[in-house]
């Protein structure tokens, strides 16, 4: 269950998290693989379909990505089609709704940007 956010950081399972972070519905949590969008677009500010291919490795029912205090991250129209064609629920909230959204569910996974 996620605690606290501010700007910078996360706390989950009393963890503080000062970067971006994937939550699996186990609880497991694993840095974001920024990477995966830095090579196609030369920013981690939109989500591809790789990072949705991570996200959904325990099967989840919903997605729910954190797009930031200020809403700077995005979903690529590649990331949007990717979980259509699978079926997959996603929604999109600022980093604080999109917390308290995945601590009020179960079986969902999440994607967390800490910063913009």
């Amino acid at each position: 269950m996620f605690g606290r956010s501010e700007f910078g950081k996360v706390v989950f399972e009393k963890r503080v998290y000062n970067h971006d972070i994937y939550v699996h519905p186990s609880g497991t949590v694993e840095p974001r693989r920024k990477e995966l969008s830095k090579m196609v677009y030369n920013t981690s500010h939109k989500v591809v379909a790789a990072e949705m291919e991570v996200l959904l490795s325990e099967d989840p029912d919903c997605i729910i990505i954190g797009t930031g205090f200020n809403g700077a991250l995005h979903l690529t129209a590649e990331a949007r089609e990717f979980l259509k064609e699978r079926g997959v629920f996603y929604q999109e909230f600022f980093t604080p709704k999109a917390i308290q959204e995945y601590n009020n569910r179960r079986n969902c996974a999440i994607l967390v940007h800490v910063t913009c």
